[in-house]
């Protein structure tokens, strides 16, 4: 069994520097692209330039837009040693083209190192979970400033 690197919060993978908002973006390429420059993401231009892509064409493969206002795009990549993580809380709401009809208010943005695909199913699964729990969308989409949606999102078991 693949080890899952020692995640057990959101806060193991998400900086208060990678949580966005508002999120200034109004499509969901642009929500994508916002969210990346908000991760410290190792390696060249290129490299940042193929992670993009990837998401994009993850994207391109079938929606991350998961319902009740929740979307995740993520993907995999060989420069990642560890999961990392960027939120954003969108005021204008950005159609990822969800099952349920909602635009998304609240965006993960989720990348992954290629050899972890344990970590990058059980994250996910976290990141699913807060689409379901009415309470907690409530409270995260009602938060403030970029702080106090860290703060909401941080303590999060994955």
């Amino acid at each position: 069994m693949e080890n899952v690197m020692g995640i057990e919060r959101l806060s193991d993978i998400l900086r208060p520097e990678s949580v966005l908002t508002p999120l200034g973006a109004e499509t969901r390429d642009t929500a994508i692209a916002e969210l990346i420059g908000a991760l410290d993401l190792p390696g060249t231009p290129a490299d940042i330039q193929a992670f993009s892509q990837a998401v994009l064409a993850r994207e391109e493969a079938g929606s991350t837009g998961i319902g009740n206002g929740v979307a995740i795009p993520h993907a995999r990549s060989p420069r990642i040693a560890k999961p990392i993580l960027a939120a954003g809380l969108s005021p204008r709401r950005i159609d990822f083209s969800s099952a349920d009809g909602k635009p998304a208010s609240l965006v993960f943005l989720l990348a992954v190192p290629e050899s972890s695909p344990a970590s990058h199913l059980k994250i996910l699964a976290a990141l699913s979970r807060v689409s379901s729990d009415k309470k907690l969308l409530r409270s995260l989409n009602a938060a403030a400033n970029a702080r106090e949606l860290y703060d909401r999102l941080a303590p999060i078991a994955v």
